[in-house]
Order: structure tokens, then C-alpha cells, then sequence
């Protein structure tokens, strides 16, 4: 898979991420007010791109091209600014928390496969990963 497509699928895992946050948020905080036709919407999109994201063709990242992913950045970039930095605190934890169960798994790994175990230092890397790029001045 080239650079642009993985950035072009990174592009919209964040953007999953930044759904969901929304969605967590408007169970309890300020953003309770939001439209209850809309957060069905959002759980459609995000329980929909669950579902088939590992099954989209590469070659589809590649054929949606630069304009699609530079408006996605820019939906993005505008999330971010509304949503404010808080968005991300709750988020840095949760990604703290979630290697923390993983390290927590690998320190005992007495019933888990050679290949469970693999998944797991994949998943933990991803999270690490995924933190640094949500940190990164570009996301």
C-alpha cells in the first residue's frame, strides 16, 4: 500500500476517533443538546466503518485521490478546533489505560497463543502509534 493511501486510511481512523469522542461526550457533558437524529447518525457511521474498514480495496484510498483526503483533513482540522482540547485528554487516557490492560496481559501470558500474543504487541503498537499522531501538529 503507498504512503498517500495508509495517510488517507490514517486520515479516516482519526476521523472514527473523532466521532466517537463525540458520541462518549454527548452522553454526559455539555454536548447532551445535540440532536438525537444526528447521534443515531454518528452510530451508524462509526458502527458501519467498524464493520468494513478492513474490507475496503486499497486501491479505493488510491482512487478517492488528493481532494477527497485534503476536504477529510480539513473536516478534521474543524472538528478539532470545536471540539477543543479536552477532546484529546480524555482520549490520551483511554489509550493509557488501553496499554496498560494489554502490558498487564503480556506480563501473564500463561493461556495466550504465540500468535494472541503477536496481536497484542500489534495493537499496542498501533495505540502508541495512533497517540503520536493524534499529538502531531499535521492531526
Amino acid at each position: 500500500m503507498s504512503e498517500s493511501n495508509e495517510s488517507f486510511e490514517k486520515d479516516l481512523d482519526q476521523l472514527i476517533k473523532l466521532f466517537k469522542r463525540i458520541r462518549e461526550k454527548s452522553e454526559n457533558e455539555h454536548l447532551s443538546q445535540l440532536d438525537p437524529a444526528f447521534l443515531q447518525n454518528l452510530d451508524f457511521i462509526i458502527n458501519n466503518y467498524e464493520m468494513i474498514k478492513h474490507n475496503i480495496p486499497k486501491e479505493m484510498f488510491g482512487q478517492m485521490g488528493f481532494p477527497f483526503q485534503k476536504v477529510l483533513r480539513e473536516f478534521i482540522l474543524q472538528l478539532k478546533e470545536e471540539m477543543g482540547d479536552d477532546i484529546y485528554e480524555e482520549g490520551n487516557k483511554d489509550l493509557a489505560a488501553d496499554i496498560h490492560k494489554i502490558d498487564n496481559m503480556l506480563q501473564n501470558p500463561g493461556n495466550l497463543s504465540e500468535e494472541e500474543i503477536n496481536d497484542l504487541l500489534d495493537k499496542r503498537s498501533e495505540i502508541i502509534k495512533n497517540s503520536s499522531d493524534m499529538a502531531s501538529p499535521d492531526h
